[in-house]
């Protein structure tokens, strides 16, 4: 028996009144992957595409056990036990010091593609107004990019990380826990 597809749903902290974004452009290919059977991976985020996306599956229904949460040891103690609550899967990624980008390489690891979508320059100016980064890459971009092998993206700092990083490495820490990971 095949394994099943698993979508790493990921999308922007602010859906807008009424979750008009989450609507528009999430339902109808969260629907075409409940209607073939697969599982969701998804992000701890308490706003945005994150919650959205829990709310709307456990609506629909979707069945609990099809949903795995991935948090980081700090989220897991701050938000793990609201998770559990609700039935679904929480899976644990890393220590105190893991950081959300570790967290989302993990959640691509463990997934066969993605449901996403990445605003334009011109959705984003709007939303933004003065607040707006020409060029930023917010973390739904680099999602996208880290799954398809795209590297870099420069912090502030000069720091750099490429794609994969070290890890999303069949040889370091990440290959070795996704590789436990139910599918």
């Amino acid at each position: 028996m095949p394994k099943p597809e698993v979508a790493f749903i990921s999308g922007p902290i602010d859906t807008g009144p009424g979750a008009e974004y989450f609507k528009t452009h999430y339902v109808a290919p969260i629907n075409a992957a409940i209607t073939r059977d697969h599982r969701f991976v998804i992000g701890p985020i308490p706003s945005g595409v994150d919650a959205d996306a829990l709310d709307y599956l456990l609506a629909y229904p979707v069945d609990p056990s099809r949903i795995t949460i991935f948090v980081t040891e700090t989220e897991d103690q701050i938000a793990g036990d609201g998770f559990r609550a609700r039935g679904v899967n929480v899976q644990v990624v890393g220590d105190r010091t893991t950081l959300p980008r570790e967290r989302d390489a993990a959640m691509t690891a463990a997934s066969t593609y993605d449901i996403l979508r990445i605003r334009t320059e011109e959705e984003a100016q709007e939303l933004y107004g003065r607040a707006y980064r020409p060029g930023h890459m917010t973390n739904t971009e680099f999602n996208w990019k880290r799954r398809k092998g795209s590297p870099t993206r420069k912090a502030p700092d000069g720091w750099a990380e490429t794609s994969p990083s070290r890890a999303t490495r069949k040889n370091g820490w990440l290959g070795k826990l996704s590789a436990k990971l139910p599918r």
